[in-house]
């Protein structure tokens, strides 16, 4: 089977496309696209802007995307329709991606898709995405989605390999650490946040006294 991030070529047996959606850390991406690196995997890493628990903009954050994207991974935009009204912003989103890395935007991931997926197989503004019938329903599709184990799926698809591939979509956050319950892992990294803002706190206010 040989990894591909190659989302537009035509689907075949050993299709396989590894996609990271990052939902919580930008950190814990960076941790996997080494590890990706190293077993010499490239793979798919979708970032969100409108995201709560991370500013994709900062400047730390913007040093480890693009040492993923350095690392040979595919970036791109992890969009979630339920932050806006309507659909437009997707394009001023996908403009800034592009010009913060300095990629050509061809595919999204979409975020929290709900009614979004009652017309999944349209583009979005001419570029594919993720949940399209392609990717979706005529591949096999295996997803850790609130940290649901995939090692058994896995293991069934490939002693019966779809004809059409295999898209398996793996969080960052669920693999950095080992995984006692989802609950327990989202706490580890709520403390690491809660420590990464006190550093801060310190050092953008002198009068701060933990």
């Amino acid at each position: 089977m040989v990894p591909s991030t190659d989302w537009a070529e035509q689907m075949g047996s050993d299709d396989f496309y590894l996609r990271h959606d990052v939902d919580f850390s930008v950190s814990a991406a960076l941790k996997i696209a080494e590890i990706d690196h190293s077993l010499g995997v490239e793979s798919t890493f979708f970032f969100m802007l409108s995201s709560n628990f991370y500013n994709l903009m900062s400047n730390t954050n913007l040093d480890k995307v693009r040492k993923i994207r350095d690392l040979k991974h595919k970036i791109s935009l992890h969009w979630d329709p339920t932050a806006y009204k309507e659909e437009k912003p997707f394009l001023t989103e996908k403009k800034v991606f592009e010009e913060l890395f300095n990629v050509s935007t061809d595919i999204v991931s979409v975020h929290r898709p709900g009614d979004f997926m009652k017309d999944n197989d349209r583009q979005l503004f001419g570029v594919a995405h993720t949940y399209q019938n392609r990717f979706f329903k005529y591949m096999s599709y295996i997803s850790d989605s609130a940290g649901t184990e995939v090692q058994i799926k896995v293991g069934q698809y490939l002693e019966n390999r779809n004809k059409n591939g295999l898209q398996l979509l793996l969080h960052p956050i669920w693999w950095t650490d080992e995984l006692n319950s989802p609950t327990s892992t989202l706490n580890k990294w709520l403390l690491k946040n809660t420590n990464f803002i006190r550093s801060e706190l310190r050092t953008n206010c002198k009068t701060y006294k933990p």
